[in-house]
């Protein structure tokens, strides 16, 4: 079983930036809105600890492509329940997380989440980088891709 998404996924990003879109846009901190990608990320880790496929379905809005140390896989929300069914997830805490703007409709977001989650009796690595990239489509916010990596003992 691919390692699950110990709460969410990213890479291949959409690498054709329009000239206007180019220039640089600082990070900006977690957002206030009430639908924000950072406010919608903290929403899957709270479906996966209580273990409601249906709420983190909701909170994806689309399938997405994820990204982890299994190599990568289009994540279909129809398969959630099952990918899901032999995982225990317990409390996660994501820090530092930051919103960077890459177009009006498209935001990468980062962040270093650390919690416990145990997989088919594999325990998952924490902490890990995370990376999840979300669009703006038809005025909903959607994943597009997720990707975790372990986090280097410095960076711990």
């Amino acid at each position: 079983m691919p390692r699950v998404f110990a709460a969410l996924v990213i890479i291949a990003l959409f690498a054709t930036p329009v000239a206007a879109q180019e220039k640089s846009k600082a990070p900006k901190k977690e957002g206030s809105g009430a639908e924000t990608p950072a406010v919608l990320e903290r929403g899957l880790y709270d479906a996966l600890t209580k273990g409601d496929a249906a709420a983190f379905n909701k909170g994806l809005g689309s399938d997405f492509t994820y990204v982890s140390g299994d190599g990568a896989m289009v994540w279909e929300r129809a398969k959630s329940a099952e990918m899901l069914k032999d995982c225990k997830t317990g409390k996660w805490s994501l820090t530092n997380m930051q919103e960077k703007e890459v177009a009006p409709d498209l935001i990468v977001l980062t962040y270093t989440a650390a919690g416990e989650q145990v997989c088919g009796g594999k325990k998952q690595p924490s902490p890990v980088n995370s990376m999840s990239v979300w669009r703006k489509t038809g005025g909903r916010w959607v994943a597009v891709a997720h990707s975790e990596t372990p986090a280097s003992a410095a960076g711990k």
